[in-house]
């Protein structure tokens, strides 16, 4: 939509989405998926958290007061660091919850690139003159391990996936569609030897890219949801090869991620909370293909 500023008149057209949702009952979780298809081309994928939360006691262990019922005395108990009491001695502990996209961009054919996009301060060039925004674009020639691609507030930026034989007949940009994280998503901070970060590799970043390959289907395995020091699929193996990412049939691997930080309003059901990307076309059509649809006029 947009308003002209004269005769103030609004001009726009009604927006649909296709929405695609389902829900996976977890032990005392519901994980909520839901992708949108919009009209422009982007899709949009949100995962949100449900259920309730797994509760522990903390000492000196008593009965757990009623609802409304004050702590003893109208005092909380000692400070704890691995979780929020909800009631009386009852504990809703800390806990992190991470989940792995596979997203297989296949850019006008599979003869890919990967572009990481950041926008940044330039210094001016002469005395008096003020620093300016800029934007640099940085190709990613072959897997690294090293290299977290993690979004930041203060790098804002984008990843692209690109294809650089299939350029925009109006710009001459490569043809392709950016992986834009939409929330503030949280990565693994525990050690790298921590078992739970050898077998969540992924979450350590909020994506990684590399050649696509039948012996890797997914971020992690079904087998691998223990602990173990040695897991069946992870995405730090995928990398180690460093093979060359030009060219190439790429599959990025995204992240996103929350730490609950707990409260009392966790019971008796958790307001729903989630993280979230998308998926934008990038310079691959010559102007928003939505506009090619009926207008409304009011």
């Amino acid at each position: 939509r947009h308003t002209q500023l004269l005769p103030r008149r609004v001009s726009g057209r009604p927006s649909r989405q296709l929405v695609v949702r389902a829900v996976s009952t977890v032990g005392n979780y519901d994980y909520i998926t839901e992708v949108r298809f919009t009209e422009d081309g982007s899709v949009h994928v949100r995962n949100e958290f449900a259920g309730y939360p797994e509760t522990d006691h903390a000492a000196p262990f008593g009965e757990v007061p009623t609802t409304g019922r004050r702590a003893e005395h109208g005092r909380a108990g000692p400070w704890l660091d691995w979780g929020n009491r909800i009631r009386g001695d009852l504990v809703a502990q800390l806990h992190s919850h991470f989940v792995a996209w596979k997203v297989d961009l296949d850019i006008l054919g599979q003869r890919n690139e990967f572009h990481a996009l950041r926008v940044g301060v330039a210094e001016g060039s002469a005395p008096g003159v003020l620093a300016k925004k800029a934007q640099t674009d940085v190709r990613m020639d072959a897997e690294d391990p090293d290299k977290l691609l993690i979004a930041q507030a203060v790098s804002p930026g984008l990843w692209r996936v690109v294809n650089a034989e299939a350029l925009n007949p109006s710009t001459g940009a490569p043809r392709g569609y950016a992986i834009m994280i939409e929330s503030a998503p949280a990565v693994q901070t525990l050690p790298a030897s921590h078992p739970f970060a050898v077998t969540g590799s992924f979450a350590k970043r909020h994506l990684a890219v590399a050649r696509r390959k039948d012996s890797e289907p997914s971020a992690t395995h079904s087998l691998d949801h223990f602990p173990l020091d040695a897991p069946l699929l992870s995405v730090d193996r995928f990398l180690e090869d460093r093979e060359s990412l030009v060219g190439e049939d790429l599959v990025c691997w995204v992240s996103i991620g929350k730490e609950h930080v707990t409260r009392s309003e966790d019971v008796p059901l958790v307001s729903n909370f989630g993280v979230a990307f998308a998926l934008h076309p990038w310079n691959y059509h010559e102007e928003n293909p939505s506009m090619q649809l009926p207008m409304m006029r009011g």
